[in-house]
């Protein structure tokens, strides 16, 4: 049985304790228990602690809700009412109020005012202070932000507030961390997901997915092989988007946005086997060439149906973007693989144009001098075929 004695001893070390993690500049995990029109009313998690804190500080944003959690910093206690705050504003921005924000990086607001060499004005209260371009976001590089108000850690303070230099990447950087260990409890591969296209590259886009960046590679962009993607998408625009990989330690996540797109392979092409197409010369290879079919398709030409001699090099012959027409031998929709011949697209059209002469009469002036000229070659080889 404890004496009174330990009895008094615990009492006065829970009350020691309480004390301690209620220090101003301590960080607490709060719950929003009331909103009022000059105050949220909040109970810290971890001590219920009941305190309130300025609705000034959600000037510019949609006020909590009852029952949201939010990080807290304690300032101060009058009369038996406790103050605390998520971000230093207004007329929050004392001097003992900034000593404790350098101390403990409690979040101050501030006013971008001018920009000058090396970086920005800052109007922080009645202080003006000052924030490098090394310390801005790389989101905020680069747009016109004079006049808007943003949330700094303050980096260094001199006496009486002399010199404050601030720093906003810290803290983009901070909520950027905070963001993604919630991310990594939510997503999952498989999982569908929103994002934002930040920049076009030729190997994909890069996306950002609520506060983290995504890879989707070129080949889960679309459909279309060697797409040119800057005429399919544009910077700031939204897209649904499915998570294939998801490396925390790396952080590189990468996406695929094919579920949303139509597949032209999942149609009638518009093309069958036997038909003569036009192509284009999309690439040279060792085995044959790869022609390009419209928008959505290419097809391969193997060297042996090029209709040019072995062992000619078949950059002497063909180059990229050249137009020919080519003939249809096999259409894999399983391997999504399409084989082409330039010859047997040659050897059809002599043909069309042989028996287009004989349902003609010789005579007959629209006869071309070219039919005359193919009836008599493809009568030689006949000829030759026979001896």
């Amino acid at each position: 049985m404890k004496g009174p004695s330990s009895e008094f001893d615990r009492l006065l070390e829970e009350s020691f304790k309480k004390r301690q993690s209620i220090e101003p500049g301590s960080r607490h995990e709060a719950k929003v228990t009331a909103v009022k029109n000059d105050y949220v009313f909040i109970r810290t998690i971890d001590n219920k602690v009941i305190g309130n804190i300025s609705t000034e500080e959600w000037r510019e944003e949609v006020l909590p809700n009852i029952g949201d959690t939010l990080l807290v910093y304690f300032l101060k206690e009058n009369s038996g009412d406790f103050y605390f705050t998520t971000c230093l504003s207004q007329d929050n921005l004392t001097e003992e109020n900034l000593e404790l924000a350098n101390q403990f990086e409690i979040p101050v607001l501030g006013q971008l005012l001018l920009e000058g060499n090396g970086g920005w004005d800052v109007k922080l209260g009645s202080y003006t202070a000052f924030v490098p371009f090394s310390q801005l976001d790389v989101s905020l590089k680069g747009k016109n932000i004079s006049g808007k108000r943003i949330k700094f850690i303050i980096s260094e303070l001199g006496k009486k507030q002399s010199k404050i230099l601030l720093s906003q990447k810290k803290i983009a950087d901070k909520e950027r961390e905070t963001k993604k260990q919630l991310l990594r409890d939510e997503l999952k591969i498989g999982m569908f997901v929103s994002c934002t296209v930040k920049s076009i590259h030729k190997f994909g886009l890069i996306v950002d997915m609520d506060g983290l960046d995504a890879l989707v590679p070129q080949s889960e962009a679309t459909y279309k092989k060697s797409p040119d993607l800057t005429t399919e998408f544009r910077v700031g625009e939204t897209l649904r988007a499915k998570i294939l990989t998801l490396d925390w330690s790396t952080n590189k996540i990468s996406l695929s946005v094919k579920d949303f797109l139509s597949d032209p392979w999942s149609g009638k092409l518009p093309f069958k086997e036997s038909d003569i197409i036009s192509g284009t010369v999309e690439s040279i290879k060792p085995f044959g060439l790869f022609v390009r079919l419209g928008e959505d398709f290419s097809g391969l030409v193997p060297n042996k149906e090029t209709g040019i001699p072995q062992r000619t090099p078949l950059n002497t012959i063909f180059q990229p973007g050249q137009k020919l027409e080519v003939f249809v031998l096999e259409i894999n929709p399983e391997k999504r693989q399409i084989a082409l011949s330039i010859s047997k697209a040659s050897e059809a059209k002599d043909r069309m144009e042989y028996q287009e002469y004989l349902s003609k009469d010789e005579s007959n002036p629209s006869v071309s001098s070219f039919g005359l000229a193919l009836k008599k070659s493809l009568e030689n080889q006949n000829q030759k075929k026979k001896k």
